[in-house]
């Protein structure tokens, strides 16, 4: 059966709606200087800053020519103006074409839409993603008797059948088709110019060198897929320096110019050794039953407008990001999807980066950012955390062993929201473990080791409509939303905070563990808004591999179980979030003990129970209710 596709409109339109039924006729974000939300619903739904330079705390790739600001203004090259980037990305950055309307703002509508959201939601809001793959693309399979067969032996290629031309062991495609490709070259090329057609290259047992450029380079079609055959093994490499360095001119191994499906049953191995390794222009899915691996030497994955991996095994080893989606000037682009399938990433930066959104539904991914928490430079343990670094290393120990003193590897980063209902990610940065502006997890597991806050609800370089204060007073709640509605959450911070909302945080079902004990300066929860979070901190300790426990306490009965779980770090006290407020509960772990005490709205580090007062003590209703109004009163569902 076919795999399904997300469907998808625009964020604009969805925000909108839920708040009235009346005609759409407002943008949903600000243009940097305008003062107001656009009123043209054809504006780009991002603001340009003042100097063009990005706002969401993401590097990105630059707009197409065809993604033009309908103000058809001109803005400099983000990238160019990151002095921290690596001279890779630096070089490739000023070929790339600058983006036109870089967003700083988060209008009001899109937080609401946002918060306590589904990866249902948040896809539905976003762009039309490509849904072009046949059951017997997917399954790696082809009709041989109507395609084109493409022969590669060493410095020399043969074509049999039509639409395709050789020079060397460079095949360059012209029309529609599908061509099969099978053969070594040792020093060649594919090339896609087929403007308009469906072109189909069927990869089975091909492994493409070029000393010179791509391997493969969809200059342009109307409908491009890369099948890998059914038990084929195929591999592409492209060279250390590229001969052609204009700026229409291809950066990775495998470049698409136009939106690029990859899909079958086959593997691929893809080696990236002068910039990324997989990079559309446009977008970017990965479906069927694919076996792809990418070493990188910046970016490992990229898809600018969207990047969708919906199925397969996906391993990428990257010297920057492990997968991006840069596109920074509409607000339903940008963003990146991951479905069923198994994702391992080792990035020298961040693990994953979105533009605007993340979404994580039924997939197992394991990343490790920055060489993971034991590369962390610790400042200061917070109290109840195991007083030993990670990696047994001193501040100055790890401060040697990262490059670039001043990177901050996140585990997932993302400008607008990480939402995810399923499956189960595992994250070991060297700084953050998940940032968003609205973090929103309904059920699944996710499990985070991080050198900074574990999880940081924040609205980074941008700032979210109404909460303009949080510009000049960093104690101020910026609008930003986490949400707990179910699954399991445990948070291990070498240092800052295990849970830092710079906003509002509701944990309403579902089982959270923090590393660490509450109520400290840096400690396991940290809020500036309204919460609700309710729960125990202090004893027992625990050594990662324990099970822990957490019962409901019962003078005349053992209790009901309300969790257990097996922990996965090791600490001299816990914090256990998502318990029933005046309910007495034990909490035991195999290595540690128990204690007894009464659930009790937890302080964050600033301030008193709760950091807040939400409305009836109950967190916002999900996808469509955002944190605490600017006057300080709770939002309305």
């Amino acid at each position: 059966m076919k795999t399904p596709r997300y469907r998808t409109g625009r964020r604009a339109c969805a925000a909108l709606a839920l708040l009235a039924s009346t005609a759409l006729t407002a943008g949903c974000w600000n243009l940097a200087g305008s003062g107001s939300v656009s009123s043209s619903p054809a504006s780009s739904g991002a603001s340009a800053s003042s100097d063009g330079t990005e706002s969401s705390g993401t590097d990105s790739q630059d707009s197409d020519s065809q993604d033009s600001d309908p103000q058809g203004s001109d803005s400099q090259d983000s990238e160019s103006q990151d002095s921290s980037q690596d001279s890779s990305d630096s070089a490739t950055s000023s070929q790339e074409e600058s983006s036109t309307t870089a967003w700083t703002t988060i209008g009001s509508a899109v937080a609401q839409a946002s918060t306590g959201a589904t990866t249902a939601d948040i896809l539905a809001a976003n762009a039309e993603v490509a849904d072009v793959t046949t059951e017997q693309d997917d399954a790696g399979t082809y009709d041989a008797s109507s395609a084109t067969t493409i022969s590669l032996a060493g410095t020399s290629a043969t074509v049999d059948g039509e639409g395709a031309s050789t020079e060397g062991s460079t095949v360059t495609i012209t029309a529609g088709g599908t061509y099969v490709v099978s053969g070594e070259a040792t020093d060649g090329q594919l090339v896609v110019n087929a403007p308009d057609a469906e072109v189909r290259l069927v990869l089975d047992g091909a492994n493409v060198t070029s000393t010179t450029g791509a391997a493969v380079n969809v200059q342009d079609a109307g409908e491009a897929v890369i099948v890998l055959a059914q038990g084929s093994t195929n591999t592409l490499a492209d060279a250390q320096t590229y001969a052609d360095t204009s700026e229409d001119a291809p950066t990775a191994a495998l470049f698409s110019s136009d939106t690029l499906t990859i899909t079958g049953t086959g593997s691929l191995d893809v080696t990236g050794s002068y910039n990324d390794g997989i990079s559309s222009k446009n977008g970017l899915v990965v479906t069927g039953d694919t076996t792809i691996t990418v070493t990188a030497a910046d970016d490992g994955v990229r898809g600018k407008d969207y990047l969708v991996v919906e199925s397969g095994t996906l391993t990428v080893t990257a010297g920057d990001d492990g997968l991006k989606s840069s596109e920074d000037d509409d607000e339903t682009k940008g963003f990146v999807a991951l479905g069923q399938a198994d994702v391992t990433l080792t990035a020298g930066d961040d693990g994953i980066t979105a533009h605007t959104d993340v979404t994580v539904a039924g997939t197992t991914v394991t990343i490790t950012a920055g060489g993971g928490q034991a590369n962390a430079v610790i400042e200061e343990v917070a109290p109840g955390q195991d007083q030993t670094d990670p990696s047994e290393q001193s501040t100055e120990e790890s401060a040697e062993d990262t490059d670039d003193s001043s990177s901050s590897p996140k585990g997932i980063t993302a400008g607008v929201s990480y939402t995810q209902d399923s499956g189960t990610v595992t994250v070991d940065a060297a700084h953050e473990g998940v940032e968003a502006a609205f973090i929103n997890v309904g059920d699944g597991r996710l499990h985070i080791a991080s050198g900074d806050d574990g999880i940081n609800a924040s609205s980074g370089d941008v700032v979210i409509e109404g909460y303009e204060a949080a510009e000049t007073d960093t104690e101020a709640d910026d609008g930003s939303v986490l949400t707990v509605s179910g699954g399991e959450v445990q948070v291990s911070y070498a240092s800052s905070d295990g849970i830092d909302s710079n906003g509002s945080a509701y944990v309403t079902g579902g089982i959270v563990l923090v590393s660490g004990q509450a109520g400290a300066m840096d400690g396991a929860i940290d809020v500036n808004g309204a919460s609700q979070l309710v729960g125990l901190t202090g004893s027992p300790s625990v050594t990662s591999g324990d099970t822990l426990t957490v019962t409901e306490a019962a003078a005349d009965s053992a209790g009901e179980e309300v969790a257990s779980l097996e922990v996965t770090f090791t600490a001299e006290a816990v914090t256990v979030i998502g318990l029933t407020e005046g309910q007495e509960y034990t909490v035991a772990s195999t290595s540690g003990g128990s204690a007894t005490g009464t659930a009790a709205a937890l302080s964050s580090g600033m301030g008193g129970p709760g950091g807040g007062d939400p409305q009836d003590g109950q967190a916002p209703q999900g996808g469509g209710a955002g944190g605490a109004q600017p006057d300080g009163t709770a939002p309305q569902g």
